[in-house]
């Protein structure tokens, strides 16, 4: 896939939102991550990376964001596995179309994301997941390329099950379906401001690690990647945690 930044993209090129508080919130940066078809150039997306001010709202959001109860939280798992299966193909399409593969390939990151959703009803089941362990914690995620529904799964769910909130960076070559999927998780019954998507670059990543509401980091991505990410928590006063595979 070809991408680049921008500072004025072409008026025809879509651009795709942020997702703050429970709603699309469209945003107008400087720069725009551009997402090209790698046969034709045709230019597919376009992701406004905006600047701390901004990405620091959806931060504040978490941080004040109530958790679920426990039954609340059983709910909305079952909800949700059920969109899932029953939006797979359209999951599956925005997957292969962002990553670049062919639809078996989306379709396979389809399937461990319903994977992951499954165990974590299981836990909740079994009580070894509580609702209330991660009570008042606001994670920020940072995911790399590849896989990016089960990626947003992995990051986001077991933190807000436990009480928890997040807010999402997900891939810039590939951020649908973290949108997609935290708008179905708010019709699925998720609070409003439990799970924020927000497209940065890394600069204004590192920045907001400082952010008094950030209690933790978890990472989902190659070695190589988070190999990069883990070094630089070296520095940071608060977890980080790599989300394996």
């Amino acid at each position: 896939m070809m991408t680049g930044c921008c500072t004025l993209p072409p008026r025809e090129a879509p651009a795709i939102p942020l997702w703050i508080n429970g709603r699309p919130v469209l945003a107008m940066p400087t720069a725009f991550h551009e997402i090209r078809e790698a046969a034709t150039q045709r230019l597919i997306r376009r992701v406004p990376m905006v600047d701390q001010v901004l990405a620091a709202t959806a931060v504040a959001n978490a941080s004040q964001a109530q958790g679920l109860s426990p039954e609340a939280t059983r709910s909305f798992l079952d909800s949700l596995v059920v969109a899932l299966d029953e939006l797979a193909a359209h999951f599956a399409g925005l997957s292969a179309v962002e990553t670049q593969t062919h639809l078996e390939s989306g379709k396979a990151d389809v399937a461990n994301a319903i994977a992951s959703v499954q165990t974590l009803i299981t836990q909740c089941a079994s009580g070894s997941v509580s609702p209330n362990n991660g009570a008042g914690q606001s994670t920020l995620a940072l995911a790399g390329p590849g896989m990016p529904l089960s990626a947003a799964i992995r990051l986001v769910l077991p933190v807000v099950t436990s009480g928890g909130a997040v807010t999402l960076v997900p891939d810039a070559d590939a951020p649908s379906c973290a949108l997609a999927l935290a708008e179905l998780c708010g019709q699925c019954g998720l609070t409003d401001g439990l799970f924020n998507v927000v497209y940065v670059q890394d600069p204004v990543a590192l920045v907001l690690v400082q952010e008094s509401g950030v209690s933790q980091v978890r990472l989902f991505g190659p070695s190589a990647w988070a190999q990069r990410w883990q070094a630089a928590a070296l520095n940071w006063a608060i977890p980080c945690e790599l989300v394996l595979a």
